[in-house]
């Protein structure tokens, strides 16, 4: 009688890791899609617990930018065109600065970076919900400051959303034009930031072969996400996500302190 052999420890691993990176970048998409923020600040703490840093923060920009399109197209009525412009230029050039941090830093400074990102992100969450927002918006100039941290935060950490919705909140912006004109932001970055990373000598076909597979899933999550909108309470998924972020910066400013 012929028995099948069992898949080598090897084999076992990789399928295992296969499920592991598809069901993180799933839920990050429902969380984007529900929340309209947190895709990469939710995935790439998790991600870092199975493969290195630099290969997770690769696989996000990659993956962001598939998401990105995706929900700029779903919202394409609600773009601030104009505006999407001057902060999208005003990332340019924090692009060849987060590169040369991502290609040259080493794993404990990407880590704390990393960390950072999602500290401030969450300070941001806790100052807007208790700032009153004038009722006159903000100055468009102020695109150049907050577009140009978005561009770093993006190259160097692929977290470059907080600036982005900083901008957003202050210039008034409703959630449908938010949803979009941060979306089209990051897709002026990436048509800059990609090649970049490519001609820096970044991309390997192990992250091109992860990155397509995370892209796949994390758009399933978006149009999952789309008949749910209007039926689970976001305030929850939004705490729940908040809790999440929190609890992975503190997991990657302690990797970084025990690296």
């Amino acid at each position: 009688m012929r028995t099948t052999r069992p898949p080598p420890p090897q084999a076992r691993m990789d399928i295992l890791l296969f499920l592991y990176q598809s069901i993180i970048w799933f839920f990050a998409g429902v969380l984007t899609g529900l929340t309209s923020f947190g895709g990469n600040l939710f995935a790439i703490p998790l991600l870092t617990l199975a493969i290195p840093v630099r290969d997770a923060i690769l696989i996000g920009c990659l993956c962001s930018t598939v998401k990105v399109v995706t929900l700029a197209f779903l919202y394409r009525r609600w773009a601030p065109w104009r505006e999407v412009v001057f902060l999208g230029v005003a990332t340019l050039p924090g692009v060849p600065l987060g590169v040369a941090f991502l290609q040259y830093a080493g794993s404990r400074l990407l880590l704390f970076a990393a960390g950072a990102g999602l500290v401030i992100f969450l300070l941001w969450q806790f100052v807007s919900g208790r700032l009153h927002v004038a009722e006159k918006p903000i100055s468009r100039w102020w695109s150049v400051p907050l577009g140009l941290a978005g561009g770093i935060m993006m190259s160097a950490v692929s977290m470059g959303g907080p600036p982005v919705v900083l901008y957003a909140y202050l210039r008034h912006w409703s959630k449908e034009s938010t949803i979009c004109g941060g979306s089209l932001t990051v897709i002026i970055t990436m048509l800059f930031l990609l090649p970049a990373q490519w001609n820096a000598g970044l991309y390997t076909v192990p992250i091109l072969k992860d990155a397509l597979f995370a892209a796949l899933f994390g758009v399933c999550g978006i149009l999952v996400s789309l008949p749910l909108v209007h039926r689970i309470n976001i305030l929850f998924f939004r705490r729940l996500l908040l809790g999440i972020i929190a609890l992975s910066a503190f997991m990657l400013l302690m990797r970084g302190f025990l690296a």
